[in-house]
């Protein structure tokens, strides 16, 4: 049985029909390829040249723009044939070359034919122009890529339908009418451009010019959408962006692009990520290092200067708002300013329908300081700047996490929480000095809070709180400080605790709690600010001096002032503080709130007046080691219990209570109790405003004691020149001396009252002068305008005795050693402008004075004294010079008158007069300036008068006189008038003296008369150190013997006071001997010349010159101490050594006309006739040049005297020229001395050399020739004993060449032994007649022994017995 065959299903009958069909299409489709294939190879290939025209315009209708081929090739490699094209020029609408091709090499498809395009497009060296049009359209190569061009965007859908598009070596010029930006050109361009169905993968490498910095990269990667027809609507594209600049100058942007603000410098690096969405950036990423950033972000804003900054910067666009992010950003500004890198998120939506508009912050490592810095330049809008610049804040935010719900300036909800450090927020003043906005620095806060309340966790270290309006000094300094905060907001109502409050600095230490809210603003007169406060606290440990610190503007000023003065130092204990109330009433002195600082004070120092306020001269010295209570309650203050001791008087105990009742009507109420040493209350009255109040009239009183001072204050602080003051003092046998210079006042008793207004003595006696006396008086009103003046009197007794103990008044009291006796006396001392006017009046009697005439009387005789010292008329007027007049009246004897200036330390004579003796009648007149003496005394002896003021002076000069200022000077007369019949001075007597002269400054010029001498004296005073200086041109001068031995003696004891002299007298007497005119020139070069010249002390004589008729002698020197070595000028200042030696050395000459008359001068008269010659030499003695001292002369001299003749000897020094007597030679040859005394005879010369040592003259070579011998001699004499030992050789008349020869000047290196050895050996005949002598013996008595010769042989030399000698006496 056949099996019926299956019949096929419709599916697989439809299935094999597809496939039928498909292989046929297939096999069209592969004949059609083949077709084309061979097309193209076969016709379209060899002849493509041919159609570069139809190219060119297939070209242009396809790109929308001109086309221009230079030439075209193509080539078959394979299956797919490739085309070059050369010098291909596109050309934009105005005609122009928009495109230079040189190369151009296109691979083809059959896809890319069928798009009528190119796999793969290769372009080598191109030039493109790309700009912008100023209607906003882009040119690519003429191209129009803005899809609003009449070719509709037909040439960017073809180039971005290309499969693989590459430029390599290109030339890109971008040119941008639109913002007339000068064209931009990057050269060695690299494009690639890969395109497929839908995805866009682009490529662009290029080199800017040299100041836009580097090579720079550009990729990107876009997606165009699905359905779109159009490959190049970019506008559709979604992708990103990656750009990647090495080096680039990001100023240059703002000239090619719109960046919303002005960038005016800025380099670096610069990595960018771009998220695009439909042709439109919509977020980004860019990292960037830069450095001297220079940005204007908004247009009124300041520049934006950073020297670096790097980091990431990011943002997005949201639908309705945007998101903004950094990471680890950092900045330097150009002020130094570092931003640490911190992170921050914020984002922003707007509002859209029933929600509100809100935000989110998230930061962390948030530099405030550097955000407030640069704030300025940001656009953070007005609010945010004002807040920025009101506040300053300051710290590093760790990390805080916000969000929000409505504008910024109106929040809605809010939410907050975070955490800072080293946080500062500047405080806010408020209006008008109230209380502002508080400030914190140097605080770590912890935070977490909404728009209901919140909590926050405060510790401050090193930091400060600040209360603009509060305290006077706004910042509270803090070491450390911790608090829990919390508070609460319900509407208008605001309420604030803070627990665990601790506290230190370095005032104070201490805890406390306390709680605040807003006022109730519903009662009437009430206020929600400043609120009511509710404060505790306890203090461990504080600052006395720093409590006005702490004290609230509530208490006035003046009393925070008057705390902050007055406590100098001290420290506090056990201190609470409660402050309670509505603080608009602080410090409810009416009740309503509380307001209690209580602390026990110990070591302070009070000074309850202080000084910058204290009334009058000096201050209130300040209470010290005071321990006491100190409380401020409600509106005012006081000090209990205090009990310490006076600054400057550790010996004063004190007790006193001191109040402030109203801090507004501030009055210090001080009540105390001083008991102690008298010595130190009384340095206490002195150095306070009573010492003004009392003119000063304590100034320089002592006490000895001790004394009890009761005191009372009442001090207004705002005016304390109207400050109370009220005490007493009681005197309980007490030693007082009301000023240094006057009487003692021993075992005083009686009590002074004293007040604001002065003071008065009540039943004051005491023991002064060695008798009693009583004191009253006190202080009465000045005139108007004037102080109030010290008037005290007393009445007493004064014994010589009493005078001599009291040290104090100085030369009086040792010029009482000449008093005996008693006398009473009346005083009055005032004080006006601190300055004690003195009236004492005495008749003396009962008091003998054994003085001087003419101050000498007996104790029954009276001589009236009265002693008074006033300020002159002009020195009452205020603010004038301070003078005073000073008279001094002994009866009429003597009256004296000094105006004195009183401004310096030593009161100095302007003016005075001084008259002592004058007729009845006759006075003398107060001079303009200057002093005016008249003296006239029968007999005044100035030795006497010396010793007594030596005696009164302590052996010193009673008035200093030396010195650039000297006080003494001015007491001098200027003017002087001296007559005297009898004046004895330095043991000698001067009859009949008159003296007139003047003084101007130092120099006293006088001429003076007397028996004794006659003419001008000029002596300039010295200033410091020296002697000054005498000038003086007298007609005669007289010196007796007792005198010179006077001056010399003077001259021995002060050789550093000697006066440099220029002196000449015509006539000069010394010791009855008439020299004749004297002339000296001398100088004393004492150690001040030294310092300034240098060289050695000394009294250096210029010149002295003695003239007589028959002699002239000169001579120079000086006086010095012995072994003075020269100094340098400017050496170190020496003074005369105690006791130091001082020697003379001279150097003189003697010329004499007439030896004889000048020996007769000097008292030797008739020993020679006649003799010219000349003595010149050196000599030195030890002590003064008018002390001749024998025993230490030293030198020598050359004598030369010729033309003489010898006398009559008298006994002496005659005897010794009458031996060398020629006459006489025939007698001495038989030993005949009987004619010594007798006449003598002419002599032609004498000569020689004469040397002196310690007093002994010695020579070796004296001659003397005669007419009939010659005289030889050597030897020494003993000037001071006046003794010889002589060797005398004559050597009589032989011939003519004998005596010549013997003339011959003997040389004194051979003496006279040598030249008569050579003279015999010459002359053997004159040896047998020589003869020679030894005198020996003293001066006055002298003996002459002939001495036998010794014969020498002229072969051998030997010698012969001597012959014998004979003596005679």
């Amino acid at each position: 049985m056949n099996a019926t065959p299956p019949y096929p299903s419709r599916a697989l009958r439809l299935f094999a029909a597809a496939a039928r069909w498909s292989l046929g299409l297939l096999l069209a489709a592969s004949l059609l390829l083949a077709i084309a294939w061979g097309a193209l190879h076969g016709f379209i290939v060899p002849r493509i040249g041919e159609m570069r025209s139809a190219l060119e315009i297939r070209a242009s209708q396809v790109l929308g723009i001109p086309v221009r081929i230079g030439a075209i090739r193509a080539q078959t490699e394979g299956l797919i044939p490739s085309f070059t094209l050369e010098n291909v020029e596109l050309l934009d609408p105005r005609g122009r070359v928009a495109l230079r091709l040189p190369l151009v090499v296109g691979a083809l498809s059959p896809r890319s034919m069928f798009n009528l395009g190119f796999t793969q497009l290769y372009i080598d060296r191109p030039e493109l122009e790309i700009r912008r049009a100023a209607d906003g359209r882009v040119f690519v190569a003429g191209l129009d890529v803005s899809r609003s061009s009449d070719n509709e965007g037909r040439a960017a859908d073809w180039f971005f339908s290309q499969t693989e598009f590459i430029l390599q070596g290109g030339r890109v010029q971008w040119t941008d009418e639109l913002r007339r930006a000068p064209p931009l050109v990057l050269s060695q361009v690299e494009f690639v451009a890969r395109n497929g169905a839908r995805r866009h993968a682009l490529r662009l490498a290029a080199t800017p010019p040299p100041e836009w910095g580097d090579r720079f990269t550009v990729t990107g990667v876009f997606r165009q959408p699905l359905l779109t027809a159009n490959a190049g609507r970019w506008q559709e594209w979604t992708g990103e962006m990656h750009a990647d600049f090495a080096a680039v100058d990001v100023s240059q942007l703002r000239r090619h692009a719109a960046l919303g603000f002005e960038l005016a410098q800025g380099r670096g690096r610069v990595r960018a990520w771009a998220d695009v969405q439909r042709g439109q950036v919509v977020g980004g990423t860019a990292d960037v290092v830069l450095q001297d950033v220079n940005a204007t972000l908004g247009p009124q804003l300041q520049p934006l200067a950073l020297q670096s900054v790097s980091g990431r910067l990011g943002g997005k666009r949201l639908a309705d708002g945007f998101e903004f992010h950094t990471q680890d950003l950092q900045f330097v500004t150009q002020e130094g300013q570092r931003w640490p890198g911190g992170n921050v998120s914020v984002t922003w939506n707007a509002a859209e329908g029933r929600m509100p508009a809100q935000g989110e912050f998230r930061a962390d490592r948030l530099d405030l300081g550097a955000l407030s810095q640069i704030a300025a330049r940001l656009p953070l809008g007005a609010a945010t700047h004002a807040a920025l610049q009101a506040y300053a804040p300051q710290g590093l935010v760790e990390t805080v996490h916000a969000r929000w719900q409505g504008p910024l300036d109106a929040l809605h909800k809010y939410q907050a929480r975070g955490r800072a450090k080293g946080l500062e927020v500047a405080a806010r003043p408020g209006p008008d000095g109230a209380a502002g906005v508080p400030g914190i620095r140097g605080a770590a806060l912890e935070f977490d809070f909404t728009e209901g309340g919140g909590k926050a966790r405060l510790a401050i270290e090193r930091g400060a709180l600040e209360f603009p309006g509060v305290f006077e000094e706004a910042s509270l300094p803090f070491d450390a400080l911790g608090a829990d905060v919390q508070w609460q907001v319900k509407g208008q109502d605001w309420s604030v605790s803070v627990g665990n409050l601790r506290f230190a600095n370095e005032d104070v230490q201490g805890e406390g709690k306390g709680s605040w809210r807003t006022g109730d603003a519903s009662q009437p007169g009430g206020a929600r600010f400043p609120g009511v406060l509710d404060l505790q606290a306890s203090l461990s440990r504080a600052d006395g001096t720093r409590v006005w610190r702490y004290l609230p503007n509530g208490v006035g000023k003046n009393a925070r002032d008057y705390v902050r003065q007055s406590v100098q130092a001290g420290t506090a204990a056990n201190t609470k503080a409660r402050v309670r109330g509505d603080l608009r009433r602080f410090p409810w002195a009416d009740g309503g709130g509380e307001f209690l600082i209580t602390t026990d004070v110990r070591d302070v120092t009070f000074a309850y007046v202080p000084k910058t306020g204290a009334a009058g001269s000096g201050a209130w010295p300040p209470l010290v080691q005071l321990a006491g209570e100190l409380v401020f309650r409600g509106n005012g203050m006081e000090v209990r219990d205090a009990k310490g001791r006076v600054q400057g008087a550790p010996r004063l105990q004190v007790n006193a209570q001191a109040q402030i009742p109203d801090f507004h009507v501030p009055q210090v109420n001080v009540q105390g109790k001083i008991a102690g040493v008298a010595s130190e209350a009384l340095w206490v009255v002195n150095s306070s405003p009573a010492g003004g109040m009392l003119n000063q009239a304590l100034a320089r009183a002592t006490i000895t004691g001790n004394a009890e001072v009761d005191l009372r204050l009442a001090m207004p602080l705002a005016d304390l020149a109207r400050s109370q003051v009220q005490g007493s003092v009681v005197l309980a046998g007490n030693d007082v001396q009301v000023t240094p210079d006057s009487p003692l006042l021993a075992r005083a008793r009686g009590s002074v009252q004293f007040g604001d207004k002065g003071f008065q003595l009540a039943g004051v006696q005491a023991r002064a002068l060695g008798g009693d006396v009583r004191l009253e008086g006190g202080t009465r009103p000045g005139a108007a305008g004037e102080p109030a003046i010290v008037q005290l009197r007393a009445q007493g007794t004064a014994t010589a005795e009493g005078l001599r103990q009291a040290q104090e008044l100085g030369f009086v009291a040792r010029l009482a050693r000449d008093f005996q006796g008693s006398t009473a006396y009346a005083l009055a001392l005032a004080f006006r402008r601190g300055t004690p006017e003195v009236q004492v009046t005495s008749n003396l009697q009962g008091m003998a004075l054994n003085l001087p005439a003419p101050l000498n009387k007996p104790a029954e005789a009276a001589m009236p004294l009265r002693f008074e010292t006033a300020l002159t008329r002009e020195a009452l007027a205020p603010g004038a010079p301070l003078q005073e007049q000073m008279s001094l009246d002994l009866g009429r004897l003597a009256s004296v008158q000094f105006v004195r200036d009183l401004a310096a330390a030593d009161a100095r004579v302007l003016r005075g007069s001084v008259a002592v003796g004058l007729a009845p009648g006759e006075s003398v007149a107060m001079p303009d300036q200057g002093v005016t003496a008249n003296v006239q005394l029968a007999t005044f002896d100035v030795d006497a008068w010396e010793d007594a003021i030596a005696r009164a002076s302590g052996g010193g000069s009673p008035v200093a006189l030396r010195g650039e200022n000297a006080p003494g000077l001015s007491y001098l007369p200027s003017v002087l008038a001296v007559r005297a019949k009898e004046l004895k001075v330095e043991g000698r007597t001067l009859r009949n003296v008159v003296v007139g002269g003047s003084r101007e400054d130092r120099t006293w010029r006088v001429n003076v008369d007397a028996d004794e001498l006659n003419g001008y004296v000029e002596y300039r005073q010295p200033q410091n150190t020296g002697a000054g200086r005498v000038h003086a041109r007298l007609a005669r001068l007289s010196i007796g013997a007792s005198e010179a031995s006077e001056v010399e003696a003077l001259l021995e004891q002060q050789p550093a006071n000697i006066p440099a002299l220029d002196v000449v007298v015509d006539e000069f007497e010394l010791k009855g001997h008439k020299l004749g005119r004297l002339e000296i020139d001398a100088v004393n070069r004492g150690a001040g010349t030294v310092v300034r010249e240098g060289g050695i002390r000394e009294w250096r004589l210029n010149n002295l010159s003695l003239r007589t008729p028959e002699a002239l002698f000169t001579a120079s020197g000086n006086w010095a101490a012995i072994g003075a070595q020269p100094l340098p000028a400017g050496a170190p200042r020496q003074d005369p050594r105690p006791g130091e030696r001082r020697r003379t050395s001279m150097k003189f000459r003697l010329d004499i006309g007439d030896a004889g008359l000048l020996l007769a001068r000097f008292g030797m008269k008739d020993v020679v006739r006649r003799g010219r010659g000349s003595m010149e030499g050196n000599v030195s003695w030890l002590g003064s040049p008018l002390a001749f001292n024998h025993a230490s002369l030293t030198g020598g001299f050359h004598v030369e005297v010729g033309g003489g003749q010898f006398l009559k000897a008298d006994p002496g020094i005659a005897k010794l020229l009458g031996v060398v007597s020629l006459q006489s030679l025939p007698r001495r040859l038989v030993l005949d001395f009987r004619d010594v005394f007798t006449e003598g005879f002419s002599f032609d010369f004498l000569r020689g050399d004469i040397v002196i040592e310690q007093g002994i003259a010695s020579t070796n070579n004296l001659q003397m020739k005669g007419v009939n011998a010659a005289v030889l001699m050597e030897g020494k004499a003993d000037i001071a004993r006046e003794t010889q030992d002589l060797k005398v050789v004559v050597v009589p008349e032989i011939n003519a060449g004998t005596v010549s020869l013997v003339a011959t000047v003997i040389n004194p290196a051979i003496g006279l032994g040598s030249f008569l050895a050579q003279l015999f050996l010459r002359q053997p005949l004159m040896r047998a007649a020589t003869q020679e002598f030894h005198i020996d013996g003293t001066w006055s008595d002298p003996r002459v022994t002939r001495v036998a010769r010794t014969p020498v042989t002229e072969t051998t030399g030997a010698t012969e017995p001597p012959a014998n000698a004979g003596t005679v006496r």
